[in-house]
């Protein structure tokens, strides 16, 4: 389906049936092998329509600032695969590298991919970045599930992108495969000890962690908008294919 980005035609699936061919749109995804949430959570809350093409760079061990950079090595091999696969945009999909990497490396970056596939490439810190400026979002609640070398980085890169944290957790975790087993409670209970006195949102950061069964119900717990990594990085990248609808379970943000 060779479309101008922007100019996607809706085609409703026939006689009702939700088609999985990317008709309507095919997002093309680059995942750290360690991460076993991100593709069930968005195949699960797709379009009818929209495909998802996923294909993965090595990551395993500890998160350490050495894994994050052995990691990236591996993103143009994954591009050229995307690019073979002919989607419309490519979604970069790790958070962490938004801290670890030097400043303004994940913007270069992403600019770098959408130039050499051709078309638009969203990274989890881009489509963060742009959800909350659609929500007007300047102060928020974070937590990670960061170690906390690495969460350490956090509000000194939010606060120079201009960004005030009202307050912060993490769940200091180490090995990459253990944060795929969070449970929603935990998430839930994380949430509920930040401080979120005159938050304007909560946001909640990695692709790895599971948080599209929590969206929903800590929105209506704490009455603010509940931002995720794999939740934006959803939005940003159907919005780049042209879906203006919304997805159930996910939050006020699609309704934006």
């Amino acid at each position: 389906m060779a479309q101008q980005p922007g100019k996607m035609t809706y085609i409703p699936p026939a006689h009702g049936a939700a088609s999985v061919l990317g008709e309507n749109g095919r997002i093309g995804v680059i995942v750290p092998a360690n991460n076993s949430v991100l593709e069930p959570e968005l195949w699960a809350r797709l379009p009818p329509g929209v495909a998802l093409y996923a294909t993965r760079i090595l990551a395993r061990g500890n998160l350490t600032r050495e894994a994050v950079v052995a990691m990236e090595k591996s993103v143009d091999r994954a591009v050229d695969e995307l690019v073979a696969t002919m989607v419309d945009v490519i979604a970069y999909a790790d958070m962490v590298t938004t801290f670890v990497m030097e400043d303004g490396w994940n913007e270069k970056k992403t600019e770098a991919i959408a130039r050499h596939a051709g078309v638009p490439c969203v990274s989890a810190w881009t489509a963060l970045r742009d959800a909350l400026a659609a929500l007007e979002v300047k102060r928020f609640a974070l937590l990670t599930p960061y170690p906390r070398p690495i969460h350490a980085l956090c509000r000194p890169f939010f606060e120079h992108k201009g960004f005030t944290l009202s307050g912060e957790a993490t769940l200091d975790i180490l090995a990459m495969t253990d944060v795929p087993k969070v449970s929603v409670e935990r998430v839930r209970e994380a949430v509920e000890a930040i401080d979120r006195r005159e938050a304007q949102a909560i946001v909640a950061l990695a692709t790895d962690l599971p948080t599209f069964a929590a969206i929903a119900m800590l929105e209506r717990r704490f009455a603010i908008p509940v931002l995720t990594s794999n939740q934006t990085l959803l939005w940003r990248a159907l919005r780049a294919v042209g879906y203006k609808g919304g997805v159930v379970g996910l939050g006020g943000l699609f309704s934006v």
